[in-house]
């Protein structure tokens, strides 16, 4: 039987995502500027959502330039209840063979529907959940071995999800043209794949094309392009001199936080930074 709206639980990500921003959603939504400052809310590096779920806006686009990541969005928004089915489907076949098999198959093929289900299995069962491809923009990231198996969102979580994601429009884009679009009266939240701290780090396999310090430059440019058409703008990136000399003059606040690095799955205290061109409303304080 379906659950009663009302007791649906929070919306939250659905998705593992390497540098997603589920932990810390909490003290970068103290950064976010009150809701009366702005009238829509844009996020053109989507990834997990973990922001848009955390603030829940009335109003978005949230774009992203990774197609298979935004069909299993719209999926979801559409209907909740056929993906979980087919999630359902995967779990009670789940091996490591299978994982293979699934991935063999790739995220090209079948109904949209199908598709997303494809998406969300292989996020939970692979490998620290990275997402990753090669230069074929096949995926191609190993197995990830668990004792519970991997943890497949609920009905109801989907459910829940699809209400919040139903306020937003939802575009497959590249960020400067997902910009192009904003203008006075709106809030853009900028996320793009930070800089590798190692060689071996796969974080910015993210498409086919490899997101370099060229195109770190590309979205600092699209910053100042938006400030100066009167946006409100918050930036999230990690905190080293090449990134903070991007944005020079504008306002910096420093986080710690803990991020899986490297193929062992190490955890590591990390620095990253969140670039405003507003005051925030307050500092955020870290709490237990």
């Amino acid at each position: 039987m379906p659950t009663p709206e009302l007791e649906l639980p929070r919306a939250v990500p659905f998705l593992r995502w390497a540098g997603g921003k589920s932990k810390i959603a909490r003290l970068l939504g103290e950064i976010v500027p009150p809701s009366t400052l702005y009238s829509r809310y844009i996020e053109p590096f989507l990834g997990s959502g973990a922001i848009f779920f955390h603030v829940r806006p009335s109003r978005a686009l949230l774009a992203d330039a990774n197609t298979h990541l935004i069909n299993c969005f719209a999926q979801v928004a559409r209907d909740p209840r056929a993906v979980s089915h087919l999630l359902k489907g995967y779990l009670l076949r789940h091996s490591r063979d299978y994982y293979y098999h699934i991935r063999k198959l790739g995220l090209a093929e079948g109904t949209p529907i199908q598709r997303a289900a494809r998406f969300i299995y292989i996020n939970k069962a692979a490998f620290n959940g990275i997402f990753r491809v090669n230069r074929s923009g096949q995926f191609n990231v190993p197995f990830g071995p668990s004792q519970s198996g991997p943890a497949i969102p609920s009905e109801e979580r989907l459910v829940a999800a699809s209400r919040v994601l139903k306020r937003a429009r939802l575009r497959a884009a590249p960020f400067e043209a997902t910009c192009d679009s904003a203008g006075p009266g709106d809030f853009i939240y900028l996320d793009p794949p930070y800089p590798p701290l190692a060689r071996s780090a796969n974080f910015t396999h993210y498409t086919s094309d490899r997101f370099g310090m060229a195109d770190q430059r590309r979205v600092a440019d699209a910053f100042r392009e938006l400030d100066s058409r009167g946006c409100l703008i918050m930036l999230s990136n990690a905190d080293q001199p090449q990134i903070r000399d991007l944005y020079r003059g504008y306002c910096f606040t420093r986080l710690e936080v803990t991020r899986w690095l490297g193929s062992n799955g190490r955890r590591f205290r990390v620095h990253e930074i969140v670039v405003t061109n507003y005051d925030p409303p307050r500092k955020p304080v870290p709490r237990a």
